[in-house]
């Protein structure tokens, strides 16, 4: 299996997760009022766990693997907390929610093939949270389109990079995080150490310093985004770089929801 999960995950109706989500929350608005906003996170983890379990409200599982393979690449994520296999609750202590939290607990869910989650962060003298929720199914997210109008495989590596990430996507499906797939293509073309290289960057015939990216060859990197609008700023920008360094191109993949767009940027 592409995903593996040791727990079991019951997909709950919006109807049943809002009940249990009401049932959690009285316990972290609890654990905040009487420890306060200083608690490490772990702790507070330990805490609310501790607690439904003593009401004796179901089951809680703590730091819930969720393990993601494809040919010889495999990697780890953990979730903070299930409670009765249905809803994730997502624990921060940070200033404030940022856009990759709610990133993170969405891949989460996106993996666990679960619906519904809560983002709570304690730091705060107020508890922040927020619902995080999805309809992508792995076969809602396994159905994407290739548009490649602009591609130009300009040698073997790119042929490579094209076969092996739809293999990959076809596997895990789309929507996941973007570093995810950049993290197991960089594997399976190779592994860090060959992948990703310096490039020289010049302003005329000044050097200003080099810079890691990740290269298919000597003349050639590839660069994934997520970008669902303004893609011509995005690319824009990419040329602009391209234009200060050694490379002949640029082969760009963009996560589009289920477009993936290849494209070739050239000098």
């Amino acid at each position: 299996m592409p995903i593996e999960i040791p727990t079991d995950i019951c997909v709950l109706d919006q109807e049943a997760f809002h009940a249990l989500d009401r049932k959690v929350m009285r316990i972290v608005f609890d654990v905040h009022n009487e420890f306060g906003r200083f608690l490490d996170e772990i702790l507070y983890k330990r805490e609310i766990a501790a607690r439904w379990s003593e009401a004796g409200l179901g089951k809680s599982a703590a730091e819930v693997s969720i393990t993601v393979r494809h040919e010889s690449f495999i990697k780890e994520f953990r979730m903070d907390l299930v409670f009765n296999g249905g809803l994730m609750l997502e624990v921060k202590t940070a200033e404030t929610i940022v856009a990759a939290h709610r990133a993170q607990s969405l891949n989460y869910l996106l993996l666990a093939g679960l619906h519904h989650g809560k983002l709570v962060n304690l730091r705060p003298a107020r508890v922040e949270h927020e619902f995080v929720s999805t309809r992508l199914t792995l076969e809602l997210r396994r159905h994407f389109s290739v548009m490649d109008a602009d591609w130009q495989p300009v040698s073997d590596e790119c042929h490579a990079l094209r076969n092996k990430l739809t293999q990959l996507l076809e596997d895990w499906g789309a929507f996941l995080e973007v570093g995810l797939y950049r993290e197991a293509m960089t594997h399976l073309l190779g592994g860090q150490d060959r992948v990703v290289q310096p490039v020289t960057i010049s302003s005329g015939e000044r050097v200003v310093g080099e810079q890691a990216v990740h290269r298919l060859n000597r003349n050639t990197a590839f660069a994934f985004t997520a970008v669902t609008h303004e893609q011509d700023s995005m690319k824009e920008h990419q040329l602009r770089f391209l234009s200060h360094t050694p490379l002949e191109c640029i082969q760009w993949v963009n996560f589009n929801h289920h477009q993936v767009e290849f494209t070739t940027l050239k000098k």
